[in-house]
């Protein structure tokens, strides 16, 4: 029972950690608008994309915040955070940008076992039985 309760509430805590780090950056993101255009230009990405990339990453820290379609938000950030690692972030010669390269690495292993492990009980996946929640096969 004790390890359960502790199971529980570390899943929580590690989402709740994923969704400030999606939110903060979103949300800067956001804010600066107008200068992502020139950072997000220098990777050939369309203009009518660039809303879809702050909503990708809001909503899907949105969805690991609540602890709905856990698994599914999970694997959307950890394509996300791929995308953006190899994409934006690889340059050798950068050491700024090779440490944002790592960091994308790290979060992609996080949202992995977010989607191998689920929301946990405090969720809405759980709440409500949500559709693709549900824990994978055993082998």
């Amino acid at each position: 029972m004790q390890n359960a309760l502790f199971q529980n509430l570390a899943m929580l805590a590690g989402r709740v950690m994923l969704a400030a780090m999606l939110f903060w950056s979103g949300y800067g993101r956001l804010l600066s608008f107008s200068s992502i255009h020139g950072y997000v230009a220098d990777w050939s990405v369309p203009d009518w994309f660039k809303p879809i990339l702050i909503i990708w990453e809001v909503g899907g820290g949105l969805c690991l915040l609540t602890g709905a379609y856990t698994r599914v938000a999970a694997i959307s950030l950890a394509v996300f955070c791929v995308l953006s690692a190899f994409l934006v972030h690889l340059h050798d010669d950068d050491i700024l940008q090779l440490i944002d390269f790592m960091k994308n690495i790290a979060l992609t292993g996080g949202f992995l076992y977010v989607a191998a492990c689920g929301a946990g009980s405090y969720s809405l996946d759980a709440r409500f039985k949500l559709r693709w929640s549900s824990a994978p096969a055993q082998a």
